[in-house]
């Protein structure tokens, strides 16, 4: 009776592995073949390539003459000033009025 009980388990240990390899097929056959470009183009074109080189853009660290000279304004206090920033003024005329007012 033990020698029946063993190999029952032996052939119910045998089909539970040919199941669970049966879930190892393909699932990806019934997707379009360009399933995923989309993803994978929008994570390239979110990651900075950095080895990036443009033509004429200067790179950091490229003109040591002109990382020399901004130093030496800085050094005596003559830091070239940047433009200032405007801003756009917008008329809300046409905008709903608020039940407070």
């Amino acid at each position: 009776m033990r020698l029946k009980a063993m190999s029952f388990n032996r052939i119910l240990l045998a089909a539970a592995a040919l199941a669970a390899l049966a879930g190892c097929t393909d699932a990806r056959k019934d997707l379009s073949p360009d399933f995923g470009v989309a993803l994978r183009s929008n994570l390239a074109a979110q990651i900075a390539d950095p080895e990036a080189r443009y033509e004429g853009v200067l790179q950091p660290g490229g003109d040591g003459v002109r990382a020399a000279l901004a130093a030496t304004r800085y050094g005596k206090n003559q830091v070239i000033q940047p433009a200032q920033a405007a801003t756009s003024s917008i008329d809300n005329k046409g905008a709903a009025k608020s039940p407070a007012n």
